[in-house]
């Protein structure tokens, strides 16, 4: 099993993502390929201590709870089986960062318990940032659709049944009758045009 980790370890250190071995009897990092502490902008040594006792030391404390729920699933997990987590990590600067990282188990101990789990951790904060961009420009659009839809469409379908009234009695002067044409004309393209934008802008 020795000779394994010592293999795994090699081909972790020329991957792009950063691999990791993490000790679950003692709640210690084992093995790190080093691209998370120079991210975070910690040294090697800091980056271990603060990795103890499954990262509390850098884990956002509102994610602390997924990263013992994960633990707890890594556990119960079926030989193989691949278990995912999100969470934010603390950089040097006091700024947090996304992580994902996937793990499995590596080992067991004579007691057959979980006793050391393999993590590839990759940085996904641009992701996340792109993500919640979007779900603000959604958010922009269903108030758009909204106030379209309730609030700018009402009048003008009232102006519209306006018309249709006026339109229903005779109107015997030419000059009335042109400003009417007008009138019923302008209205009729902004209603077309308020229907394409809460079109356009809808969002289900």
């Amino acid at each position: 099993m020795k000779q394994g980790i010592k293999f795994l370890h090699s081909l972790f250190e020329v991957a792009h993502v950063e691999f990791q071995t993490y000790d679950l009897d003692n709640r210690q990092l084992v093995f790190s390929s080093g691209l998370v502490h120079k991210l975070l902008g910690y040294s090697e040594e800091d980056f271990f201590k603060l990795s103890n006792d499954f990262s509390k030391g850098i884990v956002h404390p509102d994610d602390f709870q997924k990263v013992l729920t994960t633990i707890e699933k890594i556990i119960q997990s079926k030989e193989g089986e691949v278990i995912e987590m999100t969470v934010r990590l603390r950089r040097s600067d006091g700024i947090y960062i996304w992580v994902n990282s996937r793990q499995m188990i590596l080992e067991k101990n004579l007691n057959n318990h979980v006793s050391t789990i393999v993590r590839e951790v990759e940085d996904i904060t641009r992701l996340i940032e792109i993500k919640n961009d979007l779900e603000q420009k959604v958010n922009q659009l269903k108030i758009v659709s909204f106030k379209n839809a309730h609030l700018l469409r009402s009048p003008v379908a009232s102006i519209i049944g306006l018309i249709d009234l006026i339109d229903e009695q005779e109107i015997t002067s030419e000059h009335n009758k042109q400003i009417f044409s007008f009138l019923k004309e302008a209205i009729t393209k902004l209603d077309d045009i308020i229907r394409e934008i809460n079109d356009a802008a809808r969002v289900e």
